[in-house]
């Protein structure tokens, strides 16, 4: 099995009990099946503990917040007590897990450091070179890969390729990976993905074309940003504030890593539904948020609240993809106001794409 993950992975150390935002406050606790059974039956004292935080509604097991909107075995040090009486193995699943997400394409895992951690933030925006994400291999037997996963692979590495593509101005790259983006959705929609790779190959970007008139994503944004579900009063807050970027106060180069996570982490997430330019739409509009939300608060800052609120909710992430169908302010042609971009064509023959 293949294995891809962003350079700073193997850097990461939970801060535990130094961590400013622990992962164990404002988080419900969601305990995996095999940790339940466990907790369940587990003797003396903690055994008890566990069984009366331990709650089940729908099927889902967790642990019930305390008052103070804590996990009820973080302890008054920020360190966990089932960790400090178990171990780690003793944990459930996301709790060991977190802040990694891994995602299985058959042959092919790749693990990411969510931002709302605050240490996995801090590695993101530690250094000003281009992100990468590189490569290694096991000898575990993955699963057989979906004939989507190659081309998307292709249409990926192209579009990580132009956004980083310095010395360029950075809107021009955002504006021009949407524009590839939106080509290639067509080629997926006309179930013709064995042809992205070829476009790929013949991408010469856009060119200036038509006049696009409007006022861009913004305000609109926020206002559906506003709409979703708000898990911490201070996203809230954020959202209620003036807000416009500082030009120069987020440097190019975090702006650039910041697009370069959320287009890893979600792109391939294409192979499930087809959605390649929501989700392209989707790390745009995020690096175009936070950059936003930093002329208010501390660039990691606003990243971490950011992701907070909408990657550890799915209803969240599908909501904000599903405005980008739906509402004429998150369109192609809005984005490309926002960006900058005075229309596009290509110079481009589909026809000619072939493998």
């Amino acid at each position: 099995m293949q294995l891809r993950a962003p350079d700073y992975l193997e850097q990461f150390q939970c801060l535990a009990g130094a961590c400013p935002h622990s992962c164990c406050q404002g988080w419900e606790v969601v305990v995996d099946e095999v940790s339940a059974a466990v907790y369940r039956t587990f003797p003396g004292p903690l055994g008890e503990r566990l069984r009366a935080a331990l709650k089940t509604e729908d099927g889902e097991d967790f642990f019930a917040l305390t008052d103070t909107g804590h996990c009820p075995f973080w302890d008054a040090d920020g360190l966990c007590a089932i960790h400090r009486a178990l171990g780690p193995e003793g944990t459930s699943e996301v709790c060991r897990s977190h802040p990694r997400f891994i995602e299985d394409y058959g042959p092919l895992r790749e693990t990411s450091l969510v931002a709302s951690c605050p240490e996995a933030c801090r590695l993101l925006l530690s250094s000003s070179a281009p992100l990468t994400f590189p490569e290694t291999e096991t000898n575990e037997a993955g699963e057989e890969a979906d004939p989507w996963l190659a081309p998307l692979l292709s249409v990926r590495e192209k579009l990580l390729e132009i956004l980083q593509g310095r010395p360029r101005k950075l809107k021009s790259r955002l504006a021009e990976l949407l524009a590839l983006a939106e080509e290639a959705q067509i080629l997926l929609d006309e179930d013709n993905a064995p042809l992205l790779p070829a476009l790929c190959r013949m991408w010469t970007g856009p060119v200036s074309g038509c006049h696009v008139a409007g006022t861009g994503v913004f305000p609109r944004a926020w206002e559906v940003l506003s709409g979703l579900e708000i898990l911490g009063d201070d996203w809230r807050a954020l959202l209620r504030r003036e807000r416009e970027p500082v030009p120069g106060a987020v440097p190019e180069a975090l702006l650039e890593r910041i697009v370069a996570y959320f287009l890893f982490r979600y792109t391939l997430k294409a192979v499930n539904d087809g959605d390649l330019l929501g989700r392209v739409q989707f790390a745009l509009l995020s690096g175009l948020v936070v950059e936003r939300a930093a002329s208010l608060l501390p660039l990691g800052e606003a990243l971490r609240l950011y992701c907070r609120e909408i990657e550890h909710n799915e209803d969240n992430l599908h909501a904000l993809v599903s405005a980008f169908r739906t509402e004429s302010s998150l369109s192609i042609p809005a984005f490309f106001q926002t960006l900058g971009e005075e229309g596009k064509d290509l110079k481009l023959d589909l026809d000619n794409c072939a493998d």
